[in-house]
C-alpha cells in the first residue's frame, strides 16, 4: 500500500456502528424495518426475519434501541401494543444496507 492509499482510522462511532450490524440477525431486522415502511411488531417483524428466536429478536431490537437505530412504541391496550420504528439514522443505515443488497446483487458480483 502506498503512502496516498492508505485509509482513515475509523472514528469511535463509525467502529460502534460496524460492530452492530456485524452481529448475527442486524442487518436482516433493519431491512425488514424498512421493507415495512420503517414500522413493525415484535411478531411481524420475527416472521420476515425467518428463523430468528424469540430471545435473539428481543435482543437485538434492544441493542438497536439502545445505539438508537430503532425507537420503542407502547401503547397502553389490552394488550399492550409495541411497536417498533426505524429513527431517521436507523433509516439511513437501512436505506445503505438496501443499495449494498442491490450490488451484491448486480451481474458484476456474479
Amino acid at each position: 500500500m502506498t503512502a496516498g492509499n492508505r485509509s482513515t482510522p475509523l472514528t469511535r462511532a463509525e467502529s460502534d456502528l460496524l460492530q452492530t450490524l456485524s452481529a448475527r440477525w442486524t442487518m436482516h431486522i433493519l431491512l425488514a424495518l424498512h421493507t415495512a415502511d420503517g414500522s413493525g411488531r415484535f411478531g411481524e417483524i420475527q416472521e420476515a426475519v425467518t428463523g430468528i428466536s424469540n430471545r435473539v429478536l428481543s435482543s437485538r431490537l434492544a441493542d438497536l434501541e439502545e445505539r438508537r437505530l430503532v425507537s420503542r412504541n407502547v401503547t397502553a391496550t389490552r394488550p399492550v401494543s409495541i411497536t417498533y420504528r426505524l429513527t431517521d439514522l436507523g433509516q439511513q443505515v437501512a436505506a445503505a444496507l438496501t443499495r449494498l443488497r442491490e450490488v451484491a446483487k448486480s451481474p458484476f458480483n456474479a
